[in-house]
């Protein structure tokens, strides 16, 4: 919830970047969100946030670990590496499990974005939904099967880069302990 929390407290700080007019400052925002909209403005997306948490988490270590046993069989003397092939095998499980449930992190922003409609007058059509279902149908209906990947593209690059190092650092640490292990 705290990571929900943080990426709403973001949006509000983009807005008040991209639309100065709408609010004066971070408190202004938040009080008048908060008295026009009530609290729970600051949990849009939440549902679909812890829906699809623990899928990508899980995907991420499941696709890393047939990635890494594709591409090389397990070194004999226990060392993992650390090395180009965690950060290419932790890259494609992060792309993979970001396509697989990235429709949810669209959602997400969907309805994180409620609100704000003023500011994102300038930007083109305003969308509004009544929850999560309504957000899925109305994507659906209006933008068809590929509207539930829209700006798909940026995510995965993002979900390489972080992943793949994630991964790189994990295994890197992994053997630089086994290593000080041995040699005590």
């Amino acid at each position: 919830m705290r990571i929900h929390f943080e990426k709403r407290f973001i949006l509000v700080l983009a807005m008040l970047h991209l639309s100065p007019q709408v609010y004066k400052n971070l408190r202004h925002a938040v009080s008048t969100m908060c008295h026009t909209e009530g609290i729970l403005a600051f949990y849009r997306g939440l549902t679909p946030t812890l829906v699809a948490v623990f899928p990508y988490a899980g995907l991420q270590f499941f696709f890393y670990n047939v990635f890494k046993r594709l591409l090389d069989p397990p070194l004999k003397s226990g060392k993992t590496g650390g090395n180009m092939r965690s950060l290419i095998c932790g890259s494609a499980a992060g792309m993979i499990s970001k396509t697989v449930t990235y429709p949810f992190d669209l959602f997400k922003k969907r309805l994180q974005v409620e609100g704000f409609e003023e500011a994102r007058v300038h930007f083109g059509q305003v969308r509004h939904y009544r929850g999560l279902v309504d957000c899925v149908v109305q994507i659906a209906r209006e933008e068809g099967f590929r509207g539930f990947f829209k700006g798909l593209s940026p995510s995965l690059v993002k979900a390489a880069l972080s992943t793949g190092f994630t991964f790189f650092w994990y295994e890197f640490f992994l053997n630089a302990m086994r290593n000080l292990k041995e040699s005590q």
